[in-house]
């Protein structure tokens, strides 16, 4: 018997600290766990092609093996990333009207997945010199991922109610930085082991992201589940000419939306202030001093910062508000940018006497860190905020408008490149300051609560 009560008493304290460990499990008594986990799951997939291609590799792949001429590295990378959003912005807001036309989100959801994993596994292949290969393969590659996510947002709406969409997103968000953070032991660890430190060895990073892609889109195509359809509102026209019809009907009722407008906008500027992070990030950490271990290091912590980040969106942004929430986060990002313009001008100041090597580099570690917050808590607050705004059976078609000013962010970056060329870095990143200032001004005129009730009751 005292074995029996034993045996009863392990079990009871299994099961009693099962039940404390998921009170810590953010999405804890959300129904449909299985459905939530294969949209989470694409979130996790995107991660290869965001870190590996975009972020840390192909770049310089590309200009160090495919292109071969520092005279015009740059400028044909530009042109051929360039290309692929241009496109991407163009036919955002079509795709997305035409996929809530025919209720197709989750067709073009996978298809971009597959598209874009296969064509990044191509990029392994890529041999020197081999530039119109390489645009041919990366140009949709970059295409497919940029619009899959658009498609991934649109289906925020529907899984969850909405007072707890923050939540669902951020924890989302979360996961994906998580992957991305995995993927960077992983890649930093295999070049240290399997010796492929130089650029021309890394054809089978290329492969194995391209195969992640594939591996994690799976379970999106076997249990995420299509939103039904209310109705077809424009039948017996083809796909094409429904969703033009559709997006100008948008369009047309944009005075009806004006709160999601203005979010849309707003999404535009500060959307600009996050590309430049991502962009420049790098660059910049080496203009004050960072060598290439402590590159490698910096980017593992944003991308720790960032999951931190995304873990205040999760808890609270539902409770908050998500108009309130945004605020926040925007002015955190506007007093960061203003501390490292300060920084830049104290450093140069530093340069011209000659001391800059004496100059602490410990603030841009500070920086660092409150820049991947940014970077985490701004990007799912955001999309928690639009999928709150959008109305019902219009959500892939919202989010293909969000997906047109956010790849346009990528585009309105010009300003700060060339701020930073022509006036110096502490001028440029007061202009990432000021593109923080107007995104901050247009979500403080948003009226959340009207927002919501003009997008149920429209």
């Amino acid at each position: 018997m005292s074995t029996l009560h034993l045996g009863r008493d392990q079990i009871q304290r299994s099961s009693d600290t099962l039940m404390n460990l998921r009170r810590f499990y953010p999405l804890n008594g959300f129904p449909q766990q299985r459905q939530l986990w294969s949209w989470i799951s694409f979130d996790v997939a995107n991660q290869s092609f965001t870190l590996i291609i975009n972020t840390l590799l192909f770049s310089i792949f590309f200009s160090q093996v495919v292109v071969q001429d520092d005279k015009i590295d740059d400028q044909v990378w530009a042109l051929t990333y360039g290309g692929s959003m241009l496109l991407t912005a163009l036919l955002s807001p079509l795709a997305g009207a035409a996929a809530d036309e025919r209720g197709w989100k989750k067709r073009f959801l996978i298809g971009s997945g597959i598209l874009c994993g296969v064509f990044t596994c191509g990029l392994g292949f890529i041999q020197p010199g081999q530039l119109w290969l390489a645009v041919l393969l990366y140009v949709p590659a970059n295409f497919a991922f940029s619009i899959g996510e658009n498609f991934l947002a649109s289906f925020l709406p529907n899984m969850a109610k909405q007072d707890q969409v923050g939540r669902v997103s951020g924890f989302s968000w979360a996961c994906a930085y998580a992957a991305a953070l995995f993927l960077l032991i992983l890649t930093a660890g295999a070049m240290v082991l399997l010796k492929l430190e130089s650029p021309d060895r890394w054809r089978p990073f290329f492969v194995c992201a391209g195969l992640w892609f594939l591996l994690f889109t799976v379970p999106t195509f076997l249990f995420l589940n299509e939103p039904p359809v209310a109705k077809v509102a424009h039948s017996g026209r083809n796909l094409l000419s429904a969703g033009f019809l559709r997006l100008a009907e948008s369009i047309h009722a944009t005075s009806q939306f004006k709160d999601l407008a203005l979010l849309l906008v707003a999404s535009l500027f500060y959307g600009t202030a996050m590309s430049v992070v991502v962009f420049f990030a790098s660059k910049l950490a080496v203009e004050y001093g960072f060598e290439q271990v402590d590159l490698v290091i910096f980017v593992a912590v944003i991308t720790v910062s960032g999951i931190i980040g995304t873990i205040i969106p999760t808890l609270y942004q539902d409770r908050l508000g998500h108009r309130r929430s945004v605020v926040i986060f925007l002015v955190i990002w506007l007093v960061t940018a203003l501390g490292f313009a300060f920084y830049a001008y104290l450093y140069d100041r530093h340069a011209g006497s000659g001391t800059a090597a004496a100059y602490p580099t410990w603030p841009l570690w500070l920086i660092g860190n409150l820049l991947g917050f940014g970077l985490g808590s701004l990007g799912s607050a955001n999309r928690a905020f639009v999928s709150y705004l959008a109305p019902p059976n219009r959500e892939a078609e919202t989010f293909g408008i969000w997906g047109l000013m956010w790849k346009l962010s990528a585009i309105t970056t010009f300003p700060f490149a060339w701020a930073k060329d022509t006036l110096g870095t502490p001028q440029a990143l007061l202009v990432l300051a000021g593109f923080l200032m107007v995104g901050l001004i247009l979500t403080l005129m948003i009226d959340e609560e009207r927002g919501f009730k003009a997008a149920n009751l429209g």
